[in-house]
């Protein structure tokens, strides 16, 4: 086992992590960094949980993206997927001590003529990879079609990474799906990025031409309540995290102050100001913690009820 995957939280719960171990979650993808507002969210809990059971199971390490997680908005709404690198799934099955290699991929436009290179300009109807296994009398073949696999844009056309490398892409496909019937036992519920690819569009919509894009104007309202009093009342950190939360419930953390600043900036800046609880202060020292990112308190996603998506 690796030495970095020995660093990974033995717990999904947050509050027992270490720093190292936080930064090791959130480098293996399980924090979602919105692209607009740069809030982070972790993954809820039961994908935390998840992603370090494969991780044991598989002994795959995060920090050479050998497994990740990563988050994708559907209506709204975060829905985490695992994945892992095709090296990773090579390394899966050579583990095993049951993988004897594989076939040269080969691919076809009509289903009928195969060939291991595809120097056509028009793209591949479909790619095999055939996976030996230890007591299979034949490579255990699967397919991959291009129409089911293909990344597209949002106006439909096929995105940059699989119009130069198609074939590539759709070979990886084609082999981790042979990878993953060969060895369900190891691999199975585990997708490689190629394999995920047709579920982000790779470009934002096409809109209308602008002369210039002006960044968005920070909204100008009157918050719900005087939080800055309610704030400075707080003499550490656990008092002053409900003002937090119930300031995020209202929708006020994007509120400007009177100095410009954001009252979500207010608060972060306050926090690193104040100790853990107020048994830290000491002979009216203020026993000082640790510095601790942003990211140590972050929000958790909210599960999905059943029949959304």
């Amino acid at each position: 086992m690796s030495t970095a995957l020995a660093t990974l939280p033995q717990s999904s719960d947050p509050g027992a992590w270490s720093p190292e171990e936080r930064a090791l979650v959130e480098a293996a993808g399980l924090v979602h960094t919105d692209a607009q507002s740069g809030t982070k969210t972790l993954a809820e809990r039961p994908v935390v949980a998840a992603f370090l059971q494969h991780c044991a199971r598989t002994g795959l390490d995060p920090i050479a993206r050998q497994i990740y997680s990563i988050a994708r908005k559907s209506k709204g709404q975060l829905k985490w997927q695992i994945q892992i690198s095709i090296d990773g799934a090579r390394l899966v099955a050579e583990r095993s001590g049951q993988y004897e290699g594989q076939t040269t991929p080969e691919f076809t436009a009509d289903g009928i003529t195969w060939t291991q290179v595809w120097l056509s300009k028009e793209f591949p109807k479909a790619a095999r990879v055939g996976v030996y296994r230890r007591g299979f009398r034949e490579p255990l073949y699967a397919v991959a079609l291009w129409d089911a696999y293909v990344q597209t844009k949002y106006n439909g056309d096929v995105s940059e990474m699989w119009s130069k490398m198609g074939p590539l892409m759709l070979a990886k496909c084609a082999e981790m799906l042979a990878l993953r019937k060969a060895f369900p036992q190891d691999l199975s519920g585990l997708y490689s990025a190629e394999e995920m690819d047709q579920a982000s569009p790779s470009s934002a919509p096409v809109s209308e031409p602008q002369a210039s894009v002006q960044p968005p104007a920070r909204e100008v309202r009157q918050p719900s309540r005087d939080w800055l009093a309610d704030a400075n009342a707080a003499k550490s950190r656990q008092q002053l995290r409900p003002v937090f939360q119930a300031a995020q419930e209202a929708g006020d953390l994007d509120v400007a102050i009177a100095d410009g600043r954001t009252l979500k900036d207010y608060l972060w800046e306050l926090r690193e100001s104040l100790p853990e609880t107020v048994e830290d202060i000491v002979d009216a020292e203020v026993v000082e913690d640790a510095p601790a990112e942003q990211t140590a308190d972050w929000p958790v996603a909210e599960i999905p009820k059943d029949g959304e998506s």
